[in-house]
């Protein structure tokens, strides 16, 4: 039994981010409240981010963007795929709100699959959605110049349309089918931990910029760093164990200091723009560099 299902996006880690805050941020408000959460998300960042005792089940219920890596986008791909998944998809929403009803699950949030809106709506419980866009817009944008995929694009319309409320955070998209929505504050992890607490954690010395390569859940594989190598004033940080990495590169752990403890240490974050980075260099009053994400629509409102 459940009070609150959540209903999260597994594409990239801005929605699973933003999404644990507010559920943990509930859990210290009112402990007794018995949340749920359904996502793909990877489960690594999941057992390092959210309250340990929410439960958590994966399912997909969309198909979000599918991507080469950080920066290369699949886009006939996906609308293919969410073609080609949208009768499942439609099934698992029916076996939802089967399950909400035998949980007596009291309100459903999602960030952002369309899907969870027809589950909640079957069960005749309410739905919130939690974002700073809808993917129907992501997919009208792919279909302008693709052309063939109207299809998708009205399926996911006509699932958000079954939302009671939209819960709209700041840098947002036209959410064109949401009946009610509301506008509210950026939602933005903050450091805990200063500069010098973070070095000396990470063993690195206080006389050096630093730099954070920030590419979020898909990895970066073809990235060469090489240029950077004479820049010994210069470390560059990032998760991601490099092969040919230059002397300057230093490969931080995951687990070793939260992330936002890294966006508020470091002089840069490098980065492509997407809303978690984005909300957390602003949160924590770090600078950015930033690189072009391909023909994304979400992009020029983060800039």
């Amino acid at each position: 039994m459940a009070d609150i299902r959540f209903y999260i996006s597994g594409h990239g880690l801005g929605h699973a981010s933003r999404t644990c805050q507010v559920i943990n941020t509930l859990r210290q408000m009112a402990p007794q409240l018995r949340l749920e959460v359904v996502t793909t998300a990877h489960a690594w960042f999941l057992a390092s981010h959210l309250d340990p005792g929410v439960s958590v089940r994966a399912l997909a219920l969309d198909v979000g963007v599918l991507q080469q890596d950080s920066l290369v986008m699949l886009e006939r791909e996906t609308l293919a795929q969410c073609r080609d998944l949208q009768p499942e998809i439609e099934s698992r929403a029916f076996s939802e709100a089967e399950s909400l009803r035998r949980n007596e699950v009291r309100l459903v949030v999602g960030d952002i699959p369309a899907a969870a809106f027809l589950a909640a709506e079957r069960a005749g419980v309410s739905g919130v959605g939690l974002a700073n866009f809808s993917w129907d817009w992501i997919y009208r944008h792919f279909n302008r110049h693709l052309g063939g995929y109207e299809d998708v694009v009205e399926a996911q319309m006509r699932d958000y349309q079954r939302a009671d409320l939209f819960l709209r955070l700041p840098f947002y998209g036209p959410c064109e089918p949401f009946k009610t929505i509301e506008n509210v504050p950026m939602i933005a992890r903050v450091a805990r931990l200063g500069r010098y607490e973070v070095c000396e954690r990470l063993g690195l010395p206080g006389d050096r910029r630093l730099a954070l390569l920030s590419f979020g859940g898909f990895g970066l594989d073809g990235l060469n760093l090489a240029p950077l190598e004479p820049r010994k004033d210069w470390l560059i940080l990032g998760e991601t164990p490099l092969k040919e990495a230059p002397s300057n590169y230093c490969h931080v752990p995951r687990g070793l200091v939260e992330y936002p403890d890294l966006v508020a240490a470091v002089d840069v974050v490098v980065t492509k723009p997407g809303y978690g980075i984005v909300s957390e260099t602003i949160a924590n009053n770090t600078a950015v560099v930033y690189t072009q994400r391909g023909d994304f629509p979400e992009q020029p409102i983060l800039e």
